[in-house]
């Protein structure tokens, strides 16, 4: 058996606040018996005067309703609890903490005090909170990586080794479902001569208008636009089943860019900067590569360029649509 001395010692030695209580009979509350100096430290409350003192106290230091309930139905039911809340010293000063409720029994099983050990989390909340903040920043910082490493630069569109990554997924998946992928070729006509004209910086910027029409006309969740290299253009979509409505799709985008008249005296087709665009629409067969997609509309837009250029071209078909 411990001696009371030791027990008492050791008590007033732990960093954990530590409170004892008797358990009445005749329905009246709780009184405290014992209260250590952390407790006090922690709480605000002084050792002495709680001494006495029912464990409505306790209740306040839960510092909200459905706490204050649980405690309140442990102590009744004489069965353990323990929370981390939210908790208001005496000074009105609001902590984390983490309160442990356990019941003292008797030999015969009966309930006849509980004992709470009351220890102030505070530091290790922040720490987890800055811990939580840095993981935020970093997965924000990481999110702002991945952006770059998917998108062009230049044009803000997707770059071609996240398009060649999602040709290969989609490809696989649309051939195990059997539904039909589209996908468009667009480039720019005469963007060389262009270049050497004008200069770079203009080539930017028409660049960047070109892009920002693609993206904004192939702008559903189904649709993925890309830069593909120099001044080409591709556009991978999932949105449009069949042909003919494809084709409506990339001929406005062609005659959305013709429309926006930026002049372009070295070229052969146009006084304005227009686009040549290739499409190919099917269903990914079993053995296909992805890059059969890419090929069939690259051969396309080619099509579309000897024959004058500034127009849409079906891949394996003469039919096509000018400007």
């Amino acid at each position: 058996m411990i001696r009371k001395e030791l027990l008492s010692a050791a008590l007033g030695a732990t960093s954990e606040g530590v409170i004892i209580a008797s358990v009445e009979d005749n329905g009246k509350p709780s009184k405290i018996i014992y209260a250590n100096k952390a407790f006090s430290a922690i709480t605000g409350y002084d050792t002495e005067s709680m001494i006495g003192y029912d464990c409505r106290l306790l209740e306040g230091l839960a510092n909200d309703s459905t706490s204050v309930e649980k405690i309140k139905a442990a102590i009744h039911s004489g069965n353990s609890i323990q929370l981390i809340k939210r908790s208001r010293a005496k000074s009105g000063e609001q902590y984390w903490n983490e309160l442990s409720i356990s019941p003292v029994l008797d030999e015969a099983g009966k309930l006849t005090h509980f004992i709470g050990v009351l220890h102030n989390i505070e530091e290790r909340i922040k720490n987890q909170e800055k811990i939580e903040k840095q993981n935020v920043q970093l997965a924000e910082k990481n999110r702002q990586l991945d952006e770059l490493a998917s998108h062009d630069f230049l044009t803000q569109l997707y770059n071609r080794r996240f398009f060649d990554r999602e040709l290969h997924r989609l490809c696989a998946f649309h051939q195990r479902y059997q539904t039909p992928l589209s996908l468009a070729f667009f480039d720019i006509d005469y963007f060389k001569d262009y270049n050497d004209c004008y200069g770079h910086n203009a080539g930017d910027q028409t660049l960047r208008a070109v892009a920002e029409q693609i993206s904004q006309h192939f702008s559903r969740e189904a649709d993925i636009s890309a830069r593909y290299g120099g001044e080409e253009f591709v556009v991978l979509s999932a949105s449009d089943s069949d042909e003919a409505t494809f084709l409506t799709h990339v001929e406005a985008v062609r005659s959305k860019i013709e429309r926006l008249a930026i002049p372009h005296k070295k070229s052969k087709s146009s006084t304005v900067v227009t686009v040549s665009a290739g499409i190919y629409v099917g269903v990914p067969m079993r053995g296909m590569a992805p890059s059969f997609f890419t090929k069939e509309a690259d051969r396309a837009m080619y099509q579309a360029k000897h024959q004058g250029r500034n127009r849409v071209a079906v891949a394996s078909h003469v039919r096509m649509v000018s400007g």
